[in-house]
């Protein structure tokens, strides 16, 4: 009896964990994802699951600053999915995708607070499914382009 409530607990764990990194097979989809992650439930959003959907040039830029910064803060002080630090996202409207060159481009807007948001998504298809491959704001507060910074030279 034992044996078999290991067994099963393991095949549960295991289809968690495969469902948890499915491939996003629509650019939507994949944003949706990321901003549940950033509802009122969570204190934190996932970074394992960020990480998951976002491309691998993009994590490997993640983890150059990591490593460059050496303990310190970076090239990224903010979030750059809220293009902030904390977040009470509402009004959350994600437009369909536009489809280029074997990318998408998707803009989100959304109010963190009060603060109304406009953001640029380029999107990418690796592993079987689309991963986020840069994002970019323009709002009156600040604007970036998440590659840029993260390209850029150590501050």
């Amino acid at each position: 009896m034992r044996l078999l409530v290991l067994a099963t607990a393991a095949l549960l764990a295991t289809t968690a964990l495969a469902n948890a990194a499915e491939p996003y097979a629509d650019p939507v989809a994949l944003l949706t994802a990321l901003y549940e992650g950033y509802a009122p439930t969570h204190e934190f959003p996932d970074q394992d699951a960020i990480d998951a959907m976002q491309s691998a040039r993009l994590n490997g830029l993640f983890e150059k600053d990591i490593k460059e910064a050496n303990g310190d803060i970076g090239r990224i002080d903010f979030d750059p999915y809220i293009n902030g630090q904390d977040y009470t996202i509402t009004k959350l409207k994600i437009d369909p995708p536009l489809y280029a060159g074997g990318k998408a481009i998707v803009h989100v807007t959304f109010n963190n607070f009060d603060t109304p948001q406009d953001l640029g998504y380029a999107l990418v298809k690796e592993e079987g499914g689309w991963k986020i491959d840069d994002v970019w704001a323009s709002s009156a507060d600040y604007s970036y382009d998440l590659l840029d910074i993260l390209q850029a030279p150590m501050p």
